[in-house]
């Protein structure tokens, strides 16, 4: 109900307010629109981010594990190596490690040790310490510090006592790491613990991996997890004791490889990756802000230019809405003035505006041509009243006459009469009769009887005007005589064989009336012998007053169900013109 009315009440106002409606209507639409498809843009854009930041974790996180799995794989080979194998036994048979033999052995066992890892560019040294932690190869004590407060009998003692993978121990920035992992004899079942191997690597290339990424920034932060301990690129170590806390935290929360998280005070996307190097977790944080600046900016900058076009729209939209409106306005209230005045004569015709539409031409030119036909109207009905009251004195002085024509031509029959000339009697009594027919405006209707007759009349004197040069023929094939026609409808066709035939003719011109009653219509035709109508005549344009009149009175009073037409026209042998009415369907007026 109250949405009709809302509809109603928009209806009821101006054409300039229901444009400006539907163009601000538009335009919120479209912002609307536009506002809701960046939403989604940026929660797509930003989804993109968050696989892109997996994805180069996933890449760093494999590049790494290549590099820490390679030193992996040379130590196996170490500690299965028979030269090593029986090198080691060989020292631990010796009384003493500063033996000649055992010396030699030393030396033998640095060679192949050098030779197996001398093509792996990220070891920076390779020790071997006995099961008493002496150390048989390089200058490394067991209670020097290697980083982290930790010395190399501290990390061998949490080695454990059976074959076994080795151990990983890193420094807090990650730039340096240690990989040890125990020797145990193959030469029996009984796997005697026979020395550990140290090998000592940079780890920079974890730095180097993360600098690599397409998005760098030193508020990036990348961490790794290993045997409960947190590592990081950063340098600061109270930073990184802190976000340790953080992280482990966090983590137990983490259901996802990617997501968003808050982290040190600010928003984070994370990305993590557990599953490319067993024990090991790779996490990597990107602030959220760095990430979407470049979003931001292009948010910004669509901002400001949507804000330039909505105004250059808006201002365009006044512009338009006024050059479309204005002139229906002003065509509006000059309507309000056509309908309010009563001087109608006073009215004037707009300017047409410049530049406008071909509508509001149309409207114009219309509005113009409606007063100058009004004008036209006020002027032609002026004219008519005066000519109406010219007329009616005119009919007041012409009362008289016919009383007086009358009385005239009744006194010239009976001289007539008395002087027995006859002929001259049926004239002057024929013209009598076609006289009082062709003023009588009782009817515009006759029967076909009185018709026949004025006919007759007319014959009658044409008869004794022309004499044998005329040869009238009737041919009435109609039942009842009394059907009522238009008043003066066959005389003129009979008039026009006179006119056009008859004086144009020296041999006798053959006329011919003929009557005939169809089903549905009556048919009347005259024919004649005379010289007929050019080639191409048209009733309409040539047709002259008669044949004019009687097409006129006929779709006056008959309308599409009364035809007239010249049926044929052959010079000086046939030419007939025809008519046919329906026998019902006409009122008499």
């Amino acid at each position: 109900m109250k949405s009709q009315k809302l509809i109603n009440h928009f209806k009821k106002q101006p054409f300039e307010r229901q444009l400006h409606f539907v163009f601000f209507a538009t335009v919120a639409i479209i912002v609307s629109l536009a506002v809701l498809l960046t939403l989604v843009w940026r929660q797509v854009y930003m989804a993109q981010l968050k696989e892109a930041a997996y994805k180069d974790v996933s890449i760093i996180s494999t590049n790494i594990a290549k590099r820490l799995t390679a030193v992996e794989t040379l130590s196996f080979r170490i500690i299965d190596s028979a030269p090593i194998q029986n090198g080691l036994q060989r020292i631990l048979a010796q009384d003493s490690l500063q033996s000649l033999e055992a010396i030699d052995q030393k030396n033998a066992l640095s060679a192949e040790i050098n030779a197996l890892v001398r093509n792996e560019s990220t070891i920076q040294n390779v020790y071997l310490f006995t099961p008493t932690n002496e150390n048989m190869i390089n200058f490394l004590a067991e209670t020097d510090h290697i980083f982290n407060g930790q010395t190399i009998k501290d990390m061998i003692e949490t080695l454990p006592d059976k074959p076994a993978k080795g151990s990983w121990f890193f420094a807090k920035d990650l730039s340096q790491g240690v990989y040890l992992r125990k020797i145990y004899s193959t030469a029996d079942l009984s796997l005697t613990y026979i020395g550990t191997v140290i090998f000592l690597v940079n780890t920079s290339f974890f730095r180097n991996e993360i600098e690599s990424l397409p998005i760098v920034s030193e508020q990036n932060q990348f961490f790794m997890a290993y045997q409960n301990q947190f590592y990081s690129t950063a340098n600061d170590e109270q930073t990184l004791a802190a976000d340790q806390n953080t992280l482990q935290q966090k983590m137990e929360t983490f259901q996802r490889s990617i997501g968003s998280m808050t982290f040190d005070n600010r928003q984070y996307y994370y990305a993590m990756d557990r599953k490319t190097m067993p024990n090991m977790t790779f996490i990597y944080l990107l602030p959220e802000n760095q990430v979407l600046a470049d979003l931001y900016k292009l948010q910004g900058l669509s901002i400001a230019v949507s804000l330039t076009f909505l105004c250059l729209i808006i201002v365009v939209i006044r512009k338009i809405s006024n050059q479309l409106t204005r002139p229906l306005a002003d065509l509006a209230s000059q309507m309000a003035v056509l309908r309010k005045t009563k001087k109608l004569a006073s009215l004037k015709t707009l300017a047409v505006p410049e530049n406008s539409q071909e509508e509001i031409m149309v409207l114009y030119e219309s509005y113009n041509t409606m007063i100058d036909e009004l004008n036209a109207l006020i002027k032609d009905n002026y004219e008519m009243r005066i000519l109406s009251q010219e007329i009616e004195f005119k009919g007041l002085q012409a009362q008289l006459d016919p009383h007086f024509l009358y009385n005239t031509l009744d006194s010239i029959n009976w001289i007539a009469i008395e002087n027995q000339q006859w002929q001259i009697s049926e004239m002057v009594t024929s013209l009598a009769y076609l006289f009082r027919k062709k003023i009588d405006t009782k009817s515009d209707f006759t029967t076909l009887q009185d018709e026949l007759d004025i006919v007759h009349a007319y014959i009658n004197i044409q008869t004794v005007r022309f004499g044998k040069r005329i040869e009238y023929i009737e041919v009435i094939l109609v039942n009842d005589l009394s059907f009522k026609i238009p008043k003066l409808l066959i005389q003129p066709l009979i008039e026009n064989v006179f006119k056009y035939a008859v004086n144009d003719m020296k041999e006798t011109c053959r006329l011919v009336l003929t009557i005939e009653q169809q089903a549905t219509f009556l048919q009347v035709s005259v024919s004649d012998n005379g010289p007929g109508f050019k080639v191409n005549f048209s009733i309409e344009k040539e047709g002259g007053i008669g044949l004019t009149n009687i097409q006129k009175r006929l779709q006056l009073h008959y309308g599409d169900q009364a035809s007239l037409a010249i049926v044929s026209s052959i010079p000086f042998k046939k030419t007939t013109v025809r008519f046919v009415i329906p026998l019902k369907g006409v009122s008499e007026t």
